[in-house]
């Protein structure tokens, strides 16, 4: 192709002019365009559905209290009926926190606020002591005891 046989068209397709006010064939198009037409309330898009409110279960709510009572009690320790002494289980304690935490991701999405509350406040609870207890078993300088009420 020789380059004389080449046309190159611009064609400015801005909606206003220089001063700002809209371009006379801007305004023809508008004027030929017929108004968009009203949609029916049969046509409408439907709204979305209203967040479902899932109720919360009591007992669900017994079970995480019953398991969080019973992970407590293994980390402060079970006497011993024998001696008297209390030993802490830290694997007995471990095994709840890890079904607390697999129950979590089973049922993310489908708990109630005031449960998905509970079981994160459990969950961090928990794993605190957790954390401090083993840190202490292993020599290592784990986190200060948290305060004790006054009182």
């Amino acid at each position: 192709m020789s380059e004389a046989s080449k046309t190159i068209k611009v064609v400015d397709r801005r909606m206003f002019n220089a001063e700002g006010d809209l371009r006379d064939d801007v305004m023809e198009e508008l004027a030929k365009a017929p108004p968009a037409p009203m949609a029916s309330p049969e046509e409408a898009p439907a709204a979305p559905p209203p967040e479902e409110v899932v109720p919360s279960s009591p007992a669900f709510l017994r079970l995480l209290d019953m398991l969080a009572q019973t992970a407590s009690l293994y980390l402060q320790g079970i006497p011993d009926p024998a001696t008297g002494r209390r030993s802490v289980d830290l694997g007995a304690s471990r095994e709840i926190i890890d079904s607390l935490v697999a129950l979590r991701e089973k049922t993310r999405g489908r708990l109630s606020f005031e449960e998905t509350d509970a079981l994160e406040g459990l969950l961090g609870e928990l794993q605190m002591v957790f954390t401090r207890l083993a840190a202490q078993a292993k020599g290592a300088p784990g986190m200060p005891p948290p305060p004790r009420p006054r009182g």
